[in-house]
């Protein structure tokens, strides 16, 4: 659940991780949620010192009982901020101050073109961080279908290049979302500083212009339905690994094994039920912010690129590598189990965020101001960047790399038997 800077909140531990995860990290809410939402050696200390960095006041209630637990009083949320466990060694915590700068000179170069152009309409949050990083979904699905289509681990593998364009698109998007939030509370804390406005609009192609009320009872919607979904899915894996392992048929099973699959039916749920697909924010802002320094564009994309290779080495260290490679595996875990996760990931991120060639100077480029000579082709332009930007700004995702049922290789050893010859090489002694 969304945070507005100064809010004061009071959420037993359960609330917390459920409706307010955004606060702690991956592996205290796993943690709690294994110990059935209670605390266990210091995760308490741990979770206290997260909180401590986001909240002006952290005050900690423990009741003791059959009906006890634990209650976290918060007051006054300065913003979200990456915690950063203490070490031995002293560790710093980050410095955001070039990429602040970057943020508030962004900011103003809106503001200066809603002064200058007259069918300037506003951005989203998602243009802003893209124009922060320097690439959009399109640069993605470019550079994964290169990778799929030069990789030797792809175009070896005999599969649908279909399968494993969206399978590494998955994983290069996950990647993508482990940094994101943090980029994403820096733009929205610099927003709320200014003297700005919120439009609410909906993805039909007049851009119809929806309630506040009506915003967030579609963004309630659309979490339960991801949720149910999900749910859902998960639970026919589990049911038609149970009747694989009873040598019962599996075929009748609709199982959805990939991102789109699943996104596909969350918008048709959501369009049934509101008439679009989905519905987004467009933030106005009327005035500049004072920027006392020059940020650094490139700098901001070169702490992106290391951020996310840090990320992908973490990733590659928690899997055993193998010595034959596993085509039929999805991508992310063949890659992981050959060793070649990093490599790929830094194939990719290297072509996305190229922090030299991308930028000629310490500013990012507005929209094209060609555009503006055609009235009627810069609102075309402009509905088709929020468009895009809206889809994924919006959209959650289902990918979760660490829930892995190896039910594909049971399956393809059920339809691809061994020879004679191969069991007797197999099995010889």
């Amino acid at each position: 659940m969304k945070l507005e800077i100064s809010e004061c909140i009071e959420v037993d531990t359960k609330i917390l991780i459920e409706e307010y995860g955004q606060l702690l990290t991956e592996s205290s809410k796993k943690s709690i949620i294994k110990n059935n939402y209670k605390f266990k050696g210091d995760t308490k200390d741990s979770v206290i010192a997260q909180l401590e960095n986001q909240f002006e006041s952290v005050k900690v209630i423990s009741k003791k009982g059959r009906y006890g637990g634990t209650t976290f009083e918060l007051k006054g949320f300065k913003g979200l901020v990456e915690y950063e466990r203490e070490n031995k060694g002293g560790r710093p915590s980050l410095d955001w101050t070039n990429e602040l700068l970057v943020i508030r000179e962004l900011i103003n170069k809106e503001v200066a073109l809603g002064q200058e152009q007259e069918f300037y309409r506003g951005f989203t949050i998602n243009q802003l961080l893209n124009k922060l990083l320097g690439f959009n979904k399109y640069e993605i699905e470019d550079i994964v279908k290169y990778e799929v289509q030069n990789h030797d681990i792809f175009t070896l593998s005999g599969n649908k290049e279909e399968d494993d364009y969206y399978g590494l698109k998955e994983t290069v998007n996950n990647l993508i979302r482990n940094q994101r939030h943090i980029y994403v509370s820096k733009i929205e804390e610099e927003i709320s500083k200014t003297i700005h406005k919120i439009s609410y609009l909906d993805s039909n192609k007049n851009n119809n212009e929806i309630s506040i009320e009506l915003y967030e009872e579609y963004m309630v919607f659309k979490k339960e339905v991801e949720t149910k979904i999900k749910a859902e899915n998960n639970r026919l894996k589990e049911l038609k690994n149970e009747y694989f392992k009873a040598w019962l048929n599996t075929k009748d099973f609709d199982i959805k094994n990939n991102e789109v699959q699943l996104l596909k039916e969350v918008d048709n749920a959501v369009q049934e039920k509101f008439g679009f697909k989905y519905a987004y924010r467009l933030f106005t802002v009327f005035n500049e912010i004072k920027v006392e320094g020059k940020g650094d564009i490139d700098k901001v994309r070169e702490n992106y690129f290391n951020r996310i290779m840090k990320n992908a080495n973490s990733s590659q260290s928690k899997y055993k590598q193998t010595e034959e490679i596993k085509y039929f595996e999805k991508p992310f875990y063949r890659l992981v189990h050959a060793g070649l996760y990093v490599e790929v990931m830094e194939s990719v991120f290297s072509k996305l965020v190229n922090f030299e060639s991308k930028t000629e100077s310490n500013t990012v480029d507005v929209l094209d101001n060609s555009v503006a000579e055609d009235d009627e082709a810069e609102q075309e332009f402009l509905f088709n960047v929020e468009q895009y930007e809206a889809e994924q700004e919006e959209h959650d995702y289902f990918y979760n790399q660490d829930d892995y049922v190896d039910v594909e290789r049971i399956l393809y050893e059920m339809e691809n038997p061994l020879s004679l010859e191969e069991w007797e090489e197999l099995f010889e002694y």
